[in-house]
């Protein structure tokens, strides 16, 4: 007897995050969205997208796409709660790939670093900008700034 209630059938819970950045991903992926999201609302249901729907609690999300650069406190807490609480994290964007150049900071000489000392600490601004993936395990990327079209589905398609 054929189970409707089976995993095949279930509809992947999708959350969207946006760290430390412009959000161009995030406003690439509402175009995307605009074209291919009918299609995907068969297999997918978007439980957290800042940019289309209010934030809800982050839980039991099969695929998390994160764009952005963890710079503070905050940033570290919830890249950590998304990691935790997803199957399978996508960094999206150079941002989140490399940390630039949202983290350009970490570039920054002495005198620099030391002209910004106070903001750091005002804001918990960690020490160092960290990348998506030099803050938790990734499982994909999606290159470009702001993100590839053609790539974002590719990889996007490869879990739903």
């Amino acid at each position: 007897m054929f189970n409707i209630f089976s995993d095949k059938n279930k509809k992947k819970r999708v959350g969207v995050f946006s760290l430390t950045c412009d959000e161009g991903c995030s406003i690439y992926l509402t175009e995307i969205f605009n074209k291919k999201l009918l299609g995907w609302l068969e297999k997918i249901e978007i439980v957290n997208f800042l940019a289309i729907k209010d934030f809800v609690e982050i839980k039991n999300l099969d695929i998390a796409l994160v764009e952005g650069v963890v710079t503070s406190e905050k940033d570290k807490k919830l890249i950590e709660e998304v990691r935790k609480n997803t199957k399978v994290l996508v960094a999206m964007g150079t941002c989140a790939i490399t940390a630039l150049p949202s983290g350009q900071r970490n570039n920054f000489n002495k005198d620099q670093l030391a002209q910004i000392k106070d903001h750091l600490k005002k804001y918990k601004f960690l020490p160092k900008a960290l990348s998506v993936k030099e803050a938790v395990k990734t499982d994909d990327e999606i290159p470009g700034c702001p993100i590839d079209p053609k790539k974002f589905v590719e990889v996007f398609e490869k879990y739903i």
